[in-house]
């Protein structure tokens, strides 16, 4: 259940076993700690291919981590907009 793409990859087992988020906003720290930047990346790219997606929001933030990596406001009150 942590790992989205297991549910949006057409070429794995859950492709097709719960729906899939049509809007996706995603915001990567180019100062990763926690996990290669490749991840956030990965997963743009592939929800960009899956058919029920409508669009993704994909940024990289200069000199923030993983967590806190937000151009404005907070992640909180932007998670909540």
């Amino acid at each position: 259940m942590y790992n989205p793409l297991y549910f949006a990859a057409k070429s794995l087992d859950g492709y097709g076993a719960s729906t899939v988020c049509p809007h996706w906003y995603i915001r990567t720290g180019i100062e990763q700690g926690d996990t290669s930047l490749t991840t956030e990346l990965d997963l743009a790219l592939m929800l960009e291919e899956n058919p029920d997606v409508q669009d993704v929001d994909f940024a990289t933030v200069w000199g923030e981590g993983h967590t806190t990596a937000e151009r404005t406001g907070s992640a909180a009150t932007n998670f909540i907009s």
